[in-house]
């Protein structure tokens, strides 16, 4: 393994001022958090295990993009034609592009597309299910479990607001899905028809708060009304969960004006902050300056007490051949001496491997440097 350093880490104050208590929600469970770090600024209920319904879409939308592309296509099964509850009125045996089945599964929440789609990549709809559980343990997401893509009720089939929080975020790092869940109406191409189908959305939170821009709403008699919300405000994002609430875009918006009027951003590292030198090559010595993928920063209540620190490790050495924007180490952001989250330290330029050519032009250049300074010596003492 090649050897590291560790940079000193540093030590950063959440924002001073007096501190608001946060407004009362309707929701049984309910998380307030920062999109770019997932910093909670708020819970409720937060790690209660709980039915979801549709929200469940969420995480069915990020396991079909990273098991398909967009132009694919499948057929629909008898079994997904006849799923019943919110639908797109898929044909059996009618194909159908991933993109169009993406599209009504996360605006008009389609549950035979929800069906189609995880039938066709996993097989079955437990096949399916395990896939869903793979994916949420991968992204943090530990404490749910889930048995079918659409999110009707079953006994097991279950999340938490912490959770679905994790996954929201996720979601949003998509910039497909994130185009996706923004759209109240859609038109999409659709076999048999002339003319673009029109699907409409049901987040009436779209239309009701300013800078809304997601996510993905459920209802079924177990789970009550359920939202992740999204929302930007002056370069800030927040996601917010709510989950058996009668009032949820009432409550999503408490939540939202509450983040954006009692959080300030902390910018723990800019993006162009040195964070040393990786040696790719020692003869002839070959650099390459590494710095963060992005700026580190993460929203903080006003008067919470919060302490963040950070942590940098990067590679002193690196073999050639090395590409631009490389990962060469990592910076770990901490709150309060627990992790946060975590993002990568990235290679600057391009350093070739050495090459028969340039390994002898730097002999030849070395030994003629050495040999000047013993010819020199005598008149270096004298």
């Amino acid at each position: 393994m090649w050897p590291l350093f560790v940079k000193k880490t540093t030590t950063v104050n959440g924002p001073a001022g007096e501190k608001v208590s946060p407004p009362g929600t309707w929701a049984t469970a309910a998380v307030l958090a920062d999109v770019e770090s997932g910093h909670v600024l708020y819970e409720k209920n937060a790690h209660v295990k709980l039915p979801m319904a549709s929200v469940t879409k969420m995480l069915t939308a990020l396991v079909v993009r990273d098991k398909m592309k967009l132009e694919d296509t499948i057929a629909a099964s008898p079994e997904a034609a006849a799923v019943g509850e919110m639908e797109i009125g898929l044909v059996a045996g009618q194909s159908y592009t991933v993109d169009s089945l993406l599209w009504s599964l996360m605006v008009a929440s389609a549950n035979d597309s929800a069906y189609a789609l995880a039938l066709h990549i996993g097989g079955s709809i437990p096949g399916f299910a395990e896939l869903m559980n793979q994916k949420a343990r991968a992204i943090g997401a530990v404490e749910s479990n889930f048995t079918n893509p659409h999110g009707l009720d079953e006994p097991n089939h279950y999340s938490t607001a912490y959770d679905l929080a994790v996954i929201g975020r996720q979601l949003l790092a998509d910039p497909v899905l994130a185009e996706m869940v923004s759209c109240s109406r859609h038109e999409i191409s659709w076999p048999g028809s002339p003319t673009p189908v029109l699907v409409v959305g049901h987040n009436e939170f779209l239309a009701a708060y300013p800078g809304a821009n997601g996510i993905k709403t459920g209802y079924t008699q177990d789970a009550g009304m359920c939202l992740a919300a999204s929302a930007t405000r002056d370069g800030e994002s927040l996601v917010a969960v709510v989950l058996n609430s009668e009032h949820r875009a009432e409550d999503v918006s408490a939540l939202f004006n509450y983040g954006f009027s009692q959080a300030e951003k902390i910018v723990l590292m800019k993006a162009d902050e040195d964070l040393g030198r990786c040696r790719v090559s020692a003869f002839p010595r070959r650099y390459t300056d590494v710095r963060p993928d992005k700026e580190l920063a993460v929203l903080s209540l006003k008067g919470s007490g919060d302490v963040f620190g950070v942590t940098t490790v990067v590679q002193r050495e690196a073999r050639a051949p090395v590409e631009k924007g490389q990962k060469l180490g990592d910076i770990d952001c901490t709150l309060n001496g627990n992790p946060l989250y975590r993002q990568s330290a990235l290679a600057t330029r391009s350093v070739d491997g050495e090459t028969p050519p340039g390994v002898l032009a730097a002999f030849l250049w070395y030994s003629l440097c050495w040999l000047g300074r013993i010819l020199s010596a005598p008149f270096r003492i004298l």
